[in-house]
């Protein structure tokens, strides 16, 4: 497979024939208000207004809270009227039922949704996520399971062949592949997210899954190919910078990994052990051991004194009893010695 996989945006989806309805407007909920809401919720447990802004919440943040949508969504959807809004919770409601295994219930949603949009290549691909579902129930047997995956990826196959650039479809057979647990099934789940990365070079998310399924399969220069394209798409993303040095220390070019682990620290400096060890290491393995000076250029030293100093004053900082402060003494004893 090629080093070099491209992603897009996570848009809608293209439909044929009668759409679904438009998303109402995101309202102007935070991340934080999914929690105020819940506990809002907890004191007037019947209040369906606060379970539709807690759905609205769900949904505007991507909060997989599949047990809150179980408790909310058919309780809105068989005593509120609720118009076109009410397709937006029977999806949000199918996906949760599918994340809890409840299929009864997912199966009630998926066929009102199939009324109601005949032709939808969404709901489509709804109906190869429940086989999926299915497929993964520790109840069915090993034939059944090999049966129900055949079957989801025609559903998919036939939804490209009637959009080729369907991002729903794409990374629902990546996923199918790459959920088979095999190294056949690995590779084909590769393939399958370069073809995907190609149409989409802007998905970020899939250049981060590309590379784990790199590292995965021991490609660490294909993998440092990859996670250069996160970087490139999310330049203030510490995590980007320091697993792009990882894979570049892995691959023993310690200079290039020095200036990742260095952009990391300076993105995250207050809880970012790793990038300060990295920047230790490297710096040590550029030759300049301790930061002395006279050892190493000057900018090495300085880089060396610098995640040194940082990473002594997290441990320093560290609470009794906190994870990581019994080897703090040991580590103290490393850096300063």
């Amino acid at each position: 497979s090629t080093s070099r996989a491209r992603g897009g945006q996570v848009g809608g989806v293209v439909l044929k024939g009668r759409r679904l309805p438009e998303r109402p407007a995101a309202m102007s909920i935070g991340a934080r208000d999914v929690e105020q809401l819940e506990v809002a919720l907890s004191r007037s447990p019947k209040d369906l207004g606060i379970m539709q802004k807690l759905m609205a919440a769900i949904k505007t943040n991507k909060a997989r809270r599949p047990d809150l949508v179980i408790k909310c969504g058919p309780a809105l959807l068989s005593k509120k009227s609720l118009g076109n809004t009410q397709w937006d919770i029977r999806e949000q409601v199918f996906v949760a039922a599918l994340d809890l295994h409840l299929f009864d219930m997912a199966k009630a949603q998926i066929d009102e949704l199939e009324a109601r949009f005949p032709k939808s290549l969404r709901v489509n691909a709804l109906e190869g996520m429940m086989l999926e579902a299915q497929a993964g129930s520790q109840a069915i047997s090993h034939p059944d399971r090999t049966l129900l995956i055949e079957e989801v990826m025609e559903i998919y196959d036939k939804i490209l062949e009637e959009d080729p650039v369907n991002v729903t479809a794409h990374k629902r057979k990546v996923a199918v592949h790459r959920g088979k647990g095999t190294p056949e099934g690995l590779k084909e789940a590769t393939v399958a997210l370069n073809q995907y990365l190609d149409m989409y070079p802007t998905d970020a998310d899939g250049w981060r899954e590309m590379a784990d399924m790199y590292l995965e399969q021991q490609h660490v220069e294909h993998a440092r190919k990859a996670l250069e394209e996160v970087v490139m798409l999310t330049p203030v993303n510490y995590m980007a910078h320091l697993k792009l040095a990882d894979a570049l220390y892995t691959l023993e070019d310690y200079t290039t990994a020095r200036k990742y682990y260095a952009q990391s620290l300076e993105l995250n400096p207050e809880r970012n052990p790793r990038a300060s060890i990295g920047l230790i290491l490297t710096t040590t393995a550029t030759d300049a051991p301790k930061g002395k000076a006279g050892k190493g250029d000057s900018t090495n030293t300085a880089l060396y004194r610098v995640a040194r100093d940082t990473l002594l004053t997290q441990y320093d900082s560290l609470p009794r009893g906190a994870p990581g402060a019994t080897i703090a003494p040991l580590v103290k004893s490393w850096l300063r010695a």
